[in-house]
């Protein structure tokens, strides 16, 4: 990984995000760009919008808007995307992969048969829209999210987009497609979801849906379109502060190696879209905020190896102690981790996921990058404790560009 940008090379920028996601991709060879997630309304303005223009000035068009999942910290800065561009066209977005109500349902009955009382909750789920948070981002004082009137789905279908073609315009699912050429060079295989976590996904929604009084007769309806978008967006993960003894004297990377491993059950998160961008001989992991099973046996049904090494990878789900298992440490390695998060929601990233990340045996210096100095950056920003172990700690710039060059 270098940081000069170069013709025959893939570039990585990781947006500050808040708790969020946000990622640009661009290869100069095949003058392709790829948006994954947008983080907050904040980074749209302060970082997607200038790289937006820029792209505009050239003439040329976001290739790739990349939702991960139905998350505010992954979704609201589309919103204020596609919202602009609604009003005035501020970028030619060639293609979107987004997995809404209309992806997924089962069977898609009539919408004339809801009833009135099904219609008045429908409508309030709408007049709540996305879950608000309050959260500050850090160094200047906006609302990195508010209520939104529109969902993405809508914003997306209103707008004309081509919306998951790669995937006959169905859901993006290893089912429906896994090796998807993005361009002459590029490659890029999905590894999640499958449908098995988009029906749990489902599930969910029908669940809270009932909760509110839903008639099961209308919980196929089209009419549930935005209104899934909007309630799904409220799951509440279960909060645990892994991180509660970093300043414990007794703490060692060991102790952490050691704790006892549990997957996230998030149905939103299980719904992440997940996959490798290959260019070239490089290949890159971008796990969103997926479950590592699923990416286990994706990868060992793809490359049939015992182990795989990454020129880089995106950590999931912000470095949560759930969602980077000692099984699939066992089978990915590189010394290039991006983890994006400033920590004020959750605690992440978990000490426990870096301490599984840099405590293996390693021949090979580990680079973990943040995109924010937190508590769990400093603790492993230790000279004893890199040198010991073999690895770097790096707190990247608001715009830095990482650098993979093809051999």
């Amino acid at each position: 990984m270098t940081n000069n940008y170069q013709v025959n090379t893939l570039n990585i920028t990781m947006f500050p995000a808040s708790f969020g996601d946000s990622f640009w991709v661009s290869v100069e060879e095949d003058n392709l760009d790829i948006l994954i997630d947008t983080g907050f309304k904040s980074t749209y303005e302060d970082h997607i919008k200038p790289k937006l223009t820029e792209l505009k000035a050239k003439n040329k068009p976001l290739d790739f808007l990349i939702v991960t999942h139905i998350d505010s910290d992954h979704i609201s800065g589309s919103l204020s995307l596609l919202k602009a561009n609604e009003l005035s066209k501020k970028i030619d977005i060639k293609n979107i992969w987004h997995n809404s109500y209309r992806h997924i349902q089962n069977s898609p009955t009539n919408e004339n048969k809801l009833s009135l009382k099904d219609q008045r909750i429908l409508q309030q789920i709408n007049i709540n829209g996305y879950k608000k948070d309050e959260t500050i981002v850090k160094n200047h004082n906006k609302d990195i999210s508010g209520k939104q009137g529109s969902s993405l789905a809508s914003l997306i279908f209103k707008g004309g987009y081509d919306w998951n073609a790669q995937f006959n315009h169905d859901a993006v699912c290893v089912e429906n497609s896994t090796d998807i050429e993005l361009s002459k060079n590029v490659k890029l295989i999905l590894l999640s979801p499958d449908k098995s976590k988009l029906q749990k996904l489902m599930i969910f929604w029908k669940k809270e849906l009932r909760k509110l009084g839903v008639s099961s007769s209308a919980l196929d309806n089209q009419f549930f379109d935005d209104a899934f978008e909007f309630l799904v967006s409220h799951e509440k993960p279960i909060k645990k502060n892994i991180n509660k003894n970093i300043s414990s004297k007794g703490i060692s990377i060991e102790k952490l190696m050691a704790e006892v491993f549990e997957e996230d059950d998030s149905p939103t998160n299980g719904s992440s879209i997940s996959f490798v961008l290959e260019y070239g001989n490089k290949k890159l992991l971008f796990l969103g905020d997926s479950h590592p099973s699923i990416i286990e046996r994706a990868l060992k049904n793809k490359y049939q190896q015992e182990q795989l090494w990454f020129d880089s990878i995106k950590v999931a789900h912000h470095g949560s102690h759930k969602n980077t298992s000692p099984s699939l440490l066992s089978l990915i390695d590189s010394d290039t981790y991006f983890i994006s998060t400033n920590s004020y929601r959750f605690d992440h990233p978990d000490l426990a996921t870096i301490a599984r990340i840099v405590g293996r045996k390693t021949s090979v210096n580990r680079k973990v990058i943040f995109n924010y100095e937190t508590d769990t950056s400093n603790y492993f920003d230790n000279e004893n404790l890199k040198e010991t172990y073999n690895y770097s700690v790096y707190i990247s710039g608001a715009d830095e560009i990482f650098t993979f060059m093809k051999d």
